[in-house]
C-alpha cells in the first residue's frame, strides 16, 4: 500500500538525514539573506551619509565664497545639485533668525520646518535622509545648513538587493532537497552495504566480510570493527565446535569400555571374583568420565565468564597447603620430595572450587612429569606493588619440548606421553586449558618457562581482594565454623 511504502521511506536514516540537511540548508539560507541584507544595508547608508557629510563641507566653502551674493550662492547650489540627479538632494541656508536666505536643487514641500540640533549628524526625517551643521563667517555672522536626499533611490536599492536574495534563496530551496538526498544516498550507500552483507551471514558460513573502502571515516571504522567481531564469532564457533567434536571423541571412549565390560558380563555365567573384576573396571571407567564432564563443565563455564566467581574471596595459601597435603602421599610413594616455602596469607577474588582445580591440576602435573628422587618446588609471595599474589610450582622433569610449547594451553592438547614417569596414566589434555581459563577469569594470568632436561616453572598471578571482602569472606569463614547447637 502507499501509506506503508511512505512509512518505510520517512523511517529510514537517508530520509532524515535529507531532511535534516534541507532544515540546516533553509537557516544557513535565511541566517545569511538576513546578515547580507543588514551588512549591505548598513554600508549603504554609511555611503550615503559620507556623501551628505561631504556636502555639507562643499556648501560650507561655496558660502565662504559667494558671501554675501547669495544669487550667486543658489546657482552653486544649482550646480552640486546636477551631481546628485539621481537622487532627490536638496540644499538649504539659513541666517541666524531662521530665514532661509538660498535653496538647490529639488525644493520638498513636505520638509518640516527647521528644528533639531545642528550637530553635522545624519538624521532621519522621513521620506528624507539629511543633515544639519552651522558655519560660521569670521566676524560676520553664523549660518545654518539643512542638506538632504529623498531615501527612495536607497531603499530602491536595498529593495533589489531584498528580490535578489529572495530569487537566490528560493531556487536553493528548492533545489536543497534534490541535493540532500542525492547526498545522502552516497552517504548511506555502504551502510546498505552493511546491511545486505550481514543478511547473508550464516552461522556456517562467517567467511564474508564488510568492504573497506580505504576512507578512513566512521562507516569505514564500523566496517572494521564488524569485521573484528566476525572474526571472533568465527574463532567462537569453531573453538565450539572443535570443543563438542574432542568432547565427543573422549566421551566416547569409556562409553565403549563400559558397554564391552556389561556385555562381556552378561555373555556367560562368571564366577563372583570375576564379576567383582568387571565392575571394578566399571567403577573405574565412571569416574574417568566423572571427571571429564566435571572438567567439560569447568571449561563451559569459563567461555560463559565464570559467573559464580564474581563476589566471592578464597585464602590462597590455605587451598596450597591443603593441596600440598593431598598429594604428599603420592608424591612420597613415587620418591619425589614437595617442598614450599613459608606461605603469607594470601586473600584473592574466586571461587574455592575453581582456585582449587587450578593448584591441584598444577601440583598434579608436577608430581606427574617429575621423576623419582626429584623435588617439586612450591611458592607464594605477595607482589605489594601489583597488588597480586603471585603463586608457582616448579618440577625438575624433562621440559617441555619446543614444539609443544604454543599449544600447552589449548584444550584436549596431549604433548608426549614419553615425558611423563606414568606413561599408562589416561589424560583427558584438559588440566592446562582448565587452569588458564579460570585465572584469566579471575583478572589474573598464568605462564611457565621451561628447560628440556632441566624442568618446568608455572607461576599464575591473581589480584588480591579489597580490604573489605577480604573482611566479609573472613567472617563468612568463622561462621561457617562455629558448630551448630542441637534442636530439642
Amino acid at each position: 500500500m502507499p501509506s506503508a511504502r511512505f512509512e518505510r521511506i520517512t523511517a529510514t536514516i537517508r530520509f532524515r538525514l535529507m531532511l535534516f540537511m534541507i532544515a540546516v540548508v533553509v537557516v544557513l539560507v535565511i541566517a545569511a539573506m538576513v546578515g547580507v541584507r543588514q551588512i549591505y544595508r548598513t554600508s549603504l547608508l554609511r555611503e550615503f551619509d559620507q556623501g551628505l557629510k561631504a556636502d555639507i563641507k562643499r556648501v560650507g566653502k561655496e558660502i565662504h565664497k559667494n558671501f554675501p551674493h547669495w544669487k550667486r550662492l543658489e546657482e552653486s547650489l544649482q550646480d552640486i545639485a546636477l551631481a546628485h540627479s539621481l537622487v532627490k538632494w536638496f540644499a538649504e541656508v539659513y541666517d541666524e533668525h531662521g530665514n532661509r536666505i538660498a535653496t538647490g536643487g529639488y525644493r520638498p514641500t513636505d520638509l518640516p520646518p527647521l528644528s533639531g540640533p545642528a550637530d553635522g549628524k545624519p538624521r532621519d526625517e522621513l521620506p528624507y535622509r539629511l543633515v544639519v551643521a552651522t558655519f560660521e563667517e569670521p566676524g560676520l555672522a553664523t549660518y545654518t545648513m539643512r542638506i538632504g536626499a529623498h531615501r527612495r533611490s536607497y531603499e530602491e536599492t536595498v529593495g533589489l538587493l531584498d528580490e535578489t536574495m529572495f530569487v537566490r534563496s528560493l531556487v536553493i530551496v528548492l533545489l536543497a532537497p534534490v541535493g540532500g538526498y542525492l547526498i545522502a544516498l552516497r552517504a548511506t550507500r555502504p551502510i546498505a552495504h552493511i546491511i545486505a552483507t550481514a543478511a547473508r551471514l550464516q552461522p556456517s558460513r562467517l567467511d564474508e566480510r564488510l568492504p573497506i573502502r580505504g576512507t578512513g571515516d566512521e562507516l569505514d571504522r564500523l566496517s572494521q570493527t564488524i569485521n573484528g567481531l566476525l572474526d571472533r564469532i568465527a574463532v567462537y564457533i569453531n573453538r565450539s565446535r572443535e570443543f563438542v567434536a574432542h568432547a565427543a571423541h573422549e566421551l566416547r571412549s569409556p562409553l565403549a569400555a563400559l558397554r564391552g565390560s556389561v556385555e562381556l558380563a552378561l555373555n556367560h555365567q562368571r564366577s563372583p571374583e570375576e564379576y567383582a573384576s568387571l565392575l571394578s573396571d566399571i567403577i573405574v571407567e565412571c569416574q574417568y568420565l566423572s571427571n571429564l564432564v566435571n572438567r567439560l563443565l569447568i571449561l563451559a563455564e569459563g567461555d560463559a565468564g565464570l559467573p559464580s566467581v564474581r563476589g566471592q574471596t578464597t585464602r590462597l595459601d590455605r587451598i596450597i597447603r591443603e593441596s600440598l597435603d593431598m598429594f604428599e602421599a603420592v608424591a612420597e610413594m613415587q620418591g619425589i620430595a614437595l617442598q614450599a616455602s613459608p606461605l603469607p596469607a594470601a586473600m584473592v577474588p574466586g571461587d574455592e572450587f575453581y582456585l582449587r582445580q587450578v593448584v591441584r591440576n598444577l601440583v598434579d602435573n608436577a608430581v606427574k612429569f617429575s621423576p623419582p628422587g626429584s623435588t617439586v618446588r612450591v611458592d607464594l609471595r605477595i607482589d605489594g606493588q601489583r597488588r597480586h599474589a603471585v603463586f608457582s610450582i616448579a618440577d625438575q622433569g624433562p621440559g617441555i619440548p619446543e614444539a609443544d610449547i604454543p599449544h600447552v594451553f589449548e584444550r584436549f592438547y596431549r604433548g608426549n606421553k614419553a615425558r611423563s614417569h606414568e606413561p599408562n596414566r589416561r589424560s583427558s589434555g584438559l588440566g592446562l586449558s582448565i587452569c588458564h581459563t579460570i585465572v584469566e577469569a579471575l583478572g589474573g594470568t598464568i605462564a611457565f618457562d621451561s628447560e628440556l632436561g632441566r624442568g618446568t616453572t608455572f607461576t599464575v598471578s591473581l589480584p588480591l581482594a579489597d580490604a573489605d571482602q577480604a573482611a566479609i569472606s573472613d567472617a563468612r569463614t568463622d561462621l561457617a565454623a562455629v558448630p551448630t547447637p542441637a534442636v530439642g
